[in-house]
C-alpha cells in the first residue's frame, strides 16, 4: 500500500515500508461513434521471405546470466497480509447483474472458478473480491493491504493473484482464506500463472547473492509451490514479463517488455531458448503431432522509418525459425497503438498517471519498473498501463488466428500469414489511447472482443461477420471472459458487468488467456 504525498514529490514505498530514495535504475541489455459491425473481405496473400525479419539468439548469454558466473536472485521474501473485508452488493440487471466498486478504477479479466466470480477491486484498491458467478452474491472479500490487484489464476482450489504494490498472494477459492504469501518487489506489472502443481510469478530485483549481479538484469521470474509458496528456482530477466508466463507441456515461455522471448523447463527453469524478438505480445504454443513447436506472437518492425509498426509471426521447430511475419502490406502494419510518442497525449495516457499518482507514484514509475523497456517496446510506460498490458495476443483457432491489433480485430491463415478478414473498430488511437477492442477469446464455436465504446462484440470466426453484441455500458481495456453461457468483464470505470446469454454452449474461457496456464488456445 502506498500514500501519494500532494504538493510533494511522493517516492513509492508498499505495505508495512517507511518511504525509501529509489533504487539506482537497472543496466539495460545493448464518446465515441459505434463500431462498423461487419468485417472487410482480404484477398489471400501470403508474405514473400523477405518480409521475415531476423531474430537475435542470446540463448548462450541467457543461460550464462543465470549460470554460475553471477548471483542468484533473492529468495528470502517477508510474508504478505490480508484481512476480511464488506462485499460490495451485485445490483441486478435486465440481463444479469453487475458491481460498481469504490475505486472507479480499472478492472482487470475476471476470473471464474467453480462457480464463482473473482474479481479485483480495481488497480486503485487493495480489494479482491468473490461473487456466485450466477447470482451475484457474494461469497468473500479481502482486503489484500496492497495495492493494485492482478487477474488471478486458480486451480486446486487455489487462486494466486499478485498486487502492483509488491505482493504474490496464495488464497482459498473456497473461503478467501490466505494460505500463503511473498512480498517480492515494488511493482509487479504481471499476473501470475499455474501449472503443474506450480506458481510463475516475476518481480523486479537488482539484488543478487552468492554473486555479482548479471549484467542487464533487473527482474526475474520465480517458480513456486503451489501448495507450500516454496521456491523451485529463479530466472534472472532483462525486464518484467509481459502479461503472464505461458505454461505449455513441460515448459514455460515469457515475454519480456524488452521484447526478449524465452523458453525454459518448468522443473528446473533450465533455458531452451532465448531471443531478443522484439515481441510485443505474450506467445501461444502449441506442438503438433509431430512434436514440433509451434509459436505465435506479434513482434515490432524490423526497421521502423516512420513510426512504430506490428507484425504476426510464426516460428517453428522447438527453437525459433521464422516461417512467416504477417500483418498487413508486406507483411507489418503501422502500430500507433505501441508507439510512445503518438501515444504520449493520449487520453489514456493521462488517466495512467493519474492512476499511478493515485497509488503514490507521483514522479512517474519508479527505476524498478523498468518502465522505459515497456514505454519502448508497446508504449506503456506507466505501472497501471504495463500492469493493464494484453496487447496483440493471440488467440489460436486451428486453421486460423484471430488477434487485436490496435483498431481492427485480424483473422490470419496459421500455415501461411494471409490475411483472412479484418473487423474494424472505429475510433482514435492516438486520442483515447491504447487498443479499441481487447484481446478476442472463443466460446462456443464463436469469437468474443471488448471494445472501447463499451460492447462485447460476438463475431463468426470464419467469415468475421457479426452474430451479436452485448451493452456493457463502459469502456473495456481488458479480455472478458466466458463461462456456462454467461460473460464477464471488468470496466475501465470500476464495474464488474455479468450477462447471461442463457446459451450454455457459449463457455470454457475462465479467465484470462483461457485457463491457468495462459495459453490462448481455443478448447474444441
Amino acid at each position: 500500500m502506498r500514500r501519494a504525498i500532494v504538493a510533494v514529490a511522493a517516492i513509492a514505498g508498499c505495505a508495512g515500508s517507511h518511504f525509501r530514495q529509489p533504487p539506482t535504475p537497472p543496466q539495460a541489455l545493448p464518446q465515441l461513434p459505434a463500431p462498423s459491425g461487419e468485417a472487410v473481405g482480404i484477398i489471400p496473400k501470403p508474405p514473400t521471405q523477405e518480409d521475415i525479419p531476423p531474430t537475435d539468439n542470446v540463448t548462450e548469454y541467457v543461460t550464462k546470466m543465470n549460470g554460475g558466473a553471477f548471483g542468484k536472485p533473492v529468495s528470502q521474501f517477508r510474508a504478505g497480509s490480508v484481512s476480511a473485508l464488506r462485499t460490495p452488493p451485485a445490483t441486478q440487471t435486465a440481463s444479469g447483474f453487475q458491481v460498481s466498486f469504490p475505486s472507479h478504477a480499472l478492472i482487470t479479466t475476471p476470473t471464474v472458478y467453480k462457480e464463482k466470480v473473482i474479481v479485483s477491486g480495481g488497480f486503485k484498491s487493495k480489494e479482491l473480491y468473490a461473487y456466485e458467478a450466477k447470482t451475484g452474491k457474494p461469497v468473500w472479500g479481502l482486503d489484500l493491504h496492497d495495492d493494485g490487484p492482478s487477474s488471478a489464476a486458480c486451480e486446486r482450489d487455489v487462486c494466486v493473484v499478485s498486487t502492483e504494490s509488491c505482493t504474490l498472494f496464495s488464497i482459498s477459492a473456497a473461503t478467501g482464506a490466505l494460505l500463503w504469501s511473498y512480498w517480492l518487489g515494488d511493482p509487479l506489472t504481471s499476473a501470475p500463472t499455474i501449472a503443474g502443481g506450480r506458481v510463475f510469478a516475476s518481480y523486479p530485483t537488482t539484488k543478487a547473492t552468492g554473486g555479482q549481479l548479471p549484467p542487464g538484469a533487473n527482474h526475474a521470474l520465480a517458480a513456486f509451490d503451489l501448495s507450500t509458496g516454496k521456491i523451485a528456482w529463479q530466472l534472472w530477466l532483462d525486464s518484467d514479463v509481459m502479461s503472464a508466463p505461458v505454461a505449455v507441456g513441460d515448459f514455460v515461455y515469457v515475454t519480456t517488455f524488452s521484447g526478449t522471448l524465452i523458453k525454459a523447463e518448468q522443473s528446473t527453469g533450465k533455458v531452451r531458448y532465448a531471443v531478443k524478438a522484439k515481441a510485443t505480445s505474450a506467445p501461444v504454443v502449441r506442438f503438433a503431432s509431430d512434436g514440433v513447436e509451434q509459436m505465435f506472437y506479434t513482434r515490432r518492425g524490423h526497421n521502423e522509418g516512420s513510426g512504430a509498426e506490428e507484425m504476426i509471426i510464426r516460428a517453428d521447430h522447438n527453437h525459433p525459425q521464422t516461417k512467416f511475419s504477417a500483418g498487413f502490406s508486406a507483411g507489418k502494419k503501422k502500430a500507433d497503438y505501441i508507439d510512445s510518442n503518438a501515444q504520449a497525449p493520449s487520453d489514456y495516457s493521462s488517466t495512467s498517471k493519474s492512476a499511478d499518482a493515485h497509488n503514490g507514484f507521483g514522479n512517474g514509475a519508479p527505476p524498478a519498473a523498468a518502465s522505459k523497456a515497456a514505454l519502448d517496446s508497446v508504449g506503456a510506460g506507466s505501472v497501471s498501463s504495463m500492469q493493464a498490458f494484453q496487447g496483440s495476443r493471440i488467440l489460436y483457432m486451428g486453421d486460423r488466428n484471430i488477434n487485436t491489433m490496435g483498431d481492427e480485430v485480424i483473422a490470419t491463415d496459421t500455415e501461411t500469414g494471409a490475411k483472412l478478414w479484418s473487423f474494424k473498430l472505429t475510433g482514435d488511437t492516438r486520442k483515447v489511447g491504447g487498443f479499441l477492442g481487447t484481446a478476442p477469446l472463443a466460446a462456443g464455436g464463436s469469437v468474443f472482443f471488448g471494445t472501447l465504446l463499451g460492447d462485447i462484440v460476438r463475431v463468426d470466426p470464419k467469415s468475421g461477420k457479426t452474430t451479436g453484441i452485448y451493452a456493457v455500458g463502459g469502456q473495456i481495456r481488458s479480455q472478458p471472459v466466458v463461462e456456462n453461457g454467461w460473460i464477464y468483464v471488468g470496466t475501465a470505470d470500476g464495474k464488474l458487468v455479468a450477462i447471461n446469454t442463457k446459451d450454455p454452449s457459449i463457455t470454457g474461457w475462465p479467465t484470462w488467456g483461457g485457463n491457468a496456464q495462459r495459453t490462448g488456445i481455443a478448447s474444441r
